[in-house]
């Protein structure tokens, strides 16, 4: 950083009280006041333009008592050191107190002037400092053009090629030694900007992004740095406190950082990270953001959701009402907002198209997410059963991540009734689930009876299925061989009663493919019967009493009928028999 020193006489000003005296033989004849501070000077000094007064009052001076008495200083000789850190002060209240070369030749303006153009507009660093002490005399600096040229300078340097930067600059990234590190990274210029005001940082962003030269994921990162330095960290969980806590007056300020960064994000997507773009939703919502601000973000988020990762929604929740830690509401609004967006850009989607892949990433992350959720022992089950049921079917080939959610929240919440339960399992398609899922739910004791039957059911017919669509060779010979048969009984004339009694005596078939698949299901059925009196528990109903004492009374009719069946047959063999003999 460079100085400039002016002057040679040792510092003569002291202080009484609020009163500031230069040590002279001669006696002050000039009182001179700026806000509460007083100072007694000499009449040789007050060649400002004004008439000579005994006493003058100088409130309004840019820079106040510091910059007046760097002035004061200057005109009796005394040292002075100036830098970045003062320069535009003292420049700001000589130009107020005239003390230019029409005056005296040398003048204090003429010096300043001279060390801020040939010094601080070189520097990197002195151009950010210089830059942040205009935030404290905004109007006079901005009419004397040291704003602008202080912008002008920064803007320049960052549009140098890193290969060429060799003036220091502050980069605490992770990860980062400057001594090893020989190449400069890109976004080397990101951290010292953020130390100015969202006015010039604002101003510095507009003119980086007019000259379209640096690519749009160098703006991000400056409005991410920029963000992290002075936006409040809401990826924690809300403390007890932090409701009284934003009641003051960093939110106001806080919102206005917001809204600057939201308004310069580049429309480029994937200019900022989605990651990125949540937390600034998540902070608009802690900190009451205007609409505008949160509808941009929420269509920001919507793009770029098929880049999410299940971390990036654990969001917390910042709504006093909210007993539950994640904002479960903000993944639906944005989960939403997903589902507009690519629907208009992908009418007719095809089982190829991106829109397939993204989708279908979207239900991968939000199904997991859901298992994470589940695990709030506060979270509503119709929030839970809305976020689920948002995502359109083609989102879930399978719904084995699904269940996983849908048996830890059961596990989680013990406390569910019979209709809660069932509302929540009847968002889960039986068919879409693997057999090792199927195997699980069946033995899964938190599932609803009716659930448990379903997943049986579509487990048999899957295994039918299965079954009819690949055959063994024997069972296909067999199969052959019946059909042969058939076509052969067709084609013989028709017996008298007495000779088909008599060639059923003689042929005994054995027994068919359609007989050994229905052995299968009476096996399977058995199976389905035993996982449905395990609930008989639960479901200890009159209609379910009911169902049980028809299912025993029919298997009981059908054990009379069979047995009945049988008689009359072998009292018919025993008849042809007779006849015979």
């Amino acid at each position: 950083m460079k100085f400039m020193k002016l002057g040679t006489r040792p510092d003569t000003f002291y202080t009484e009280e609020a009163t500031r005296t230069v040590s002279s033989d001669v006696a002050s004849d000039l009182v001179i006041q700026i806000n509460n501070i007083t100072y007694l000077l000499h009449k040789l000094l007050a060649d400002s333009g004004d008439s000579v007064t005994d006493s003058v009052q100088l409130h309004d001076i840019p820079g106040g008592e510091d910059a007046f008495e760097l002035c004061a200083k200057f005109c009796y000789g005394i040292t002075i050191n100036l830098s970045a850190h003062n320069v535009v002060r003292a420049f700001c209240a000589a130009k107020y107190l005239r003390m230019t070369e029409s005056v005296e030749k040398g003048n204090f303006v003429l010096k300043l002037e001279a060390f801020f153009n040939s010094c601080i507009l070189e520097g990197w660093k002195d151009s950010i400092v210089a830059l942040h002490s205009t935030g404290k005399m905004i109007e006079w600096s901005e009419n004397l053009g040291i704003t602008r040229r202080c912008i002008d300078s920064v803007v320049e340097k960052i549009l140098v090629p890193p290969a060429k930067v060799n003036w220091s600059f502050t980069y605490s990234r992770p990860g980062y030694n400057q001594k090893r590190h020989q190449s400069v990274p890109r976004d080397w210029w990101t951290e010292d900007i953020s130390d100015l005001e969202i006015d010039l940082f604002r101003f510095i962003i507009t003119a980086l992004r007019s000259t379209n030269i640096l690519q749009p994921q160098l703006i991000g990162e400056a409005l991410h740095v920029y963000a992290c330095r002075w936006l409040p960290d809401t990826t924690k969980v809300r403390p007890p406190e932090s409701s009284a806590s934003l009641i003051n007056q960093s939110v106001e300020k806080n919102r206005r950082v917001l809204d600057t960064i939201v308004s310069l994000i580049p429309a480029d997507r994937g200019s900022v990270s989605v990651n990125f773009l949540l937390r600034l939703l998540s902070t608009a919502g802690a900190l009451g953001a205007s609409p505008v601000t949160k509808t941009e973000l929420i269509r920001r988020c919507g793009l770029q959701l098929d880049e999410v990762t299940v971390d990036d929604l654990l969001l917390p929740s910042h709504l006093s009402s909210d007993q539950h830690c994640y904002d479960i509401d903000l993944v639906s609004i944005v989960l939403e907002s997903f589902l507009v967006l690519w629907r208009i850009q992908y009418p007719a989607p095809s089982q190829d198209s991106q829109f397939m892949r993204s989708i279908r990433k979207v239900g991968k992350v939000i199904d997991c997410y859901l298992q994470v959720a589940a695990k709030d022992p506060n979270m509503p089950v119709m929030k839970f059963i809305s976020l689920a049921e948002a995502l359109p079917d083609v989102a879930r080939p399978k719904h084995d991540d699904l269940y996983k959610a849908i048996n830890i929240y059961l596990k989680g919440h013990p406390d569910l009734n019979k209709a809660e339960k069932k509302r929540l399992c009847r968002i889960l398609d039986c068919q879409k689930l693997s057999p090792e899922v199927c195997a699980h739910a069946v033995k899964n004791e938190r599932l609803p009876l009716r659930t448990v039957v379903q997943v049986l059911f579509f487990d048999q017919e899957r295994g039918s299925k299965a079954t009819s669509q690949k055959l063994p060779p024997q069972e296909l010979r067999s199969r052959t061989q019946e059909i042969q048969l058939n076509e052969t009984v067709q084609s013989k004339p028709k017996l008298p009663p007495d000779d088909r009694a008599q060639e059923g005596v003689r042929r005994a078939p054995s027994p068919t493919i359609h007989e050994r698949d229905h052995h299968k299901k009476l096996h399977l059925k058995s199976e389905r019967n035993i996982a449905i009196s395990r609930e008989q528990g639960e479901v200890e109903s009159e209609k379910g009493r009911e169902t049980r004492e028809e299912g025993i009374s029919g298997s009981k009719m059908m054990n009379t009928r069979k047995t009945a069946m049988q008689g009359k047959s072998s009292s018919d063999h025993g008849h042809y028999k007779g006849r015979d003999r």
